[in-house]
């Protein structure tokens, strides 16, 4: 079988998911766009890796000799399935696969494009969407309220749409939480230079406008107007793409009370450190850093946008706010910071909660399940789950 992405970054989209299903008899091909000659050790161990020419922005002359060599490839292989996430993996891919008759063509929504885009960008991501949507013989979604967008926006047919189990594209590792080497919270602080006794705000993801760093560094200004001693944790990296402006950038770099530390290798780490997670995305498919803070007994503050919204349970882990309402977000991360009891009762439900619902062994098996395999064993997710949501639709 083969999977397509992208780029070769997108590899932590589906780590472990293509080892899991070696083990269990597949032969797995990733193809992918990227730099230079492909990076076997960006994969997992058996996966044959392959490059393709695909570039993330709409390029006609560029789209149309992605296809060409993908539809090359899939000749060479002679794949059962395709498997194809990431938009212009997506749409090529899919494309690809029908043109070459594969008989199994599952594309993978991992978010909607569109949904914060305007003008003629709207139009072309909308298209693509449905024409991938439309070329592929199973279309899974990684959160019930991305489906729902799907279906309202009129880019699939209701009903037709597959969410398999509570969401999500690869599941979460909740065992690699709780092999975490068990530093305590003050060693973290230590680590990340916070004073052990400060209130901690965190963020995990990119420093750009879509995940909402321009709101949720207004909302700190309010913080600390209450909690003087407050930080703001974040964690990852600023990027020219969707960036946002320099003077919301030289304010974040200019305050000593914000802490910036490049992507980490063991993130348990960061989680510990927090006191709150603060988590503004315009849109999302289904967010792993919530979920994965929640397994580290953090709650979370999110705005209620589509994907985060399936990603914790409102006011039972966490608290959803209303899309771009920076003082609410600010007020409701406050009355957290100013209540340890509440925090501790919402970090043991969300941990609980991560653990019952996204355990990545479940969602691979169905995963094979759609791909033709014959994966039976206990706890995982047969054909009677698949397509279930949180929210219970089918």
């Amino acid at each position: 079988m083969l999977y397509l992405l992208t780029d070769e970054i997108s590899s932590v989209l589906v780590r472990g998911q293509l080892g899991y299903l070696i083990e269990h008899r597949f032969d797995v091909t990733v193809a992918s766009g990227g730099d230079g000659d492909p990076k076997p050790d960006r994969w997992d161990a058996g996966v044959t890796v392959e490059r393709l020419p695909f570039v993330r922005e709409p390029s006609p002359f560029a789209d149309a000799r992605a296809l060409v060599a993908t539809m090359r490839l899939i000749r060479r292989l002679r794949p059962h399935a395709v498997n194809a996430s990431t938009p212009k993996a997506g749409l090529i891919g899919m494309l690809a696969a029908w043109m070459c008759r594969v008989p199994r063509r599952i594309y993978v929504v991992r978010g909607l494009r569109f949904e914060t885009a305007t003008g003629w960008r709207r139009r072309v991501y909308e298209m693509s969407e449905r024409a991938a949507m439309r070329l592929a013989t199973t279309v899974v979604f990684n959160s019930a309220s991305l489906r729902r967008v799907a279906e309202r926006d009129g880019v699939i047919t209701p009903g037709r749409g597959l969410v398999l189990g509570a969401g999500s594209g690869n599941g979460i590792d909740v065992r690699r939480f709780s092999r975490a080497t068990p530093e305590t919270r003050q060693e973290s602080r230590d680590r990340f230079g916070i004073t052990r006794d400060s209130l901690v705000v965190g963020f995990v993801g990119r420093f750009t406008r879509d995940k909402g760093i321009a709101d949720l560094a207004e909302a700190f200004v309010s913080i600390r107007t209450r909690e003087a001693g407050a930080h703001l944790l974040l964690v990852g990296m600023f990027e020219d793409g969707d960036a946002i402006s320099e003077g919301v950038r030289a304010s974040i770099e200019s305050d000593r009370q914000v802490v910036m530390i490049p992507w980490v290798d063991d993130p348990a780490a960061a989680y510990r450190a927090m006191d709150v997670l603060a988590f503004p995305s315009a849109r999302e498919g289904l967010p792993n850093v919530p979920l994965e803070a929640q397994l580290c007994a953090v709650p979370v503050v999110a705005y209620a946008t589509t994907g985060t919204v399936d990603a914790l349970v409102d006011g039972v882990t966490g608290v959803l706010v209303p899309h771009g309402d920076a003082a609410t977000l600010a007020g409701e991360i406050v009355a957290l910071l100013g209540d340890p009891g509440r925090r501790a009762t919402l970090g043991a439900a969300g941990a609980e909660w991560v653990t019952a619902n996204f355990d990545q062994q479940r969602l691979w098996a169905a995963i094979a399940d759609l791909l033709g395999g014959e994966i039976g064993t206990a706890g995982t997710v047969r054909s009677t789950d698949v397509g279930l949501g949180t929210d219970g639709s089918t």
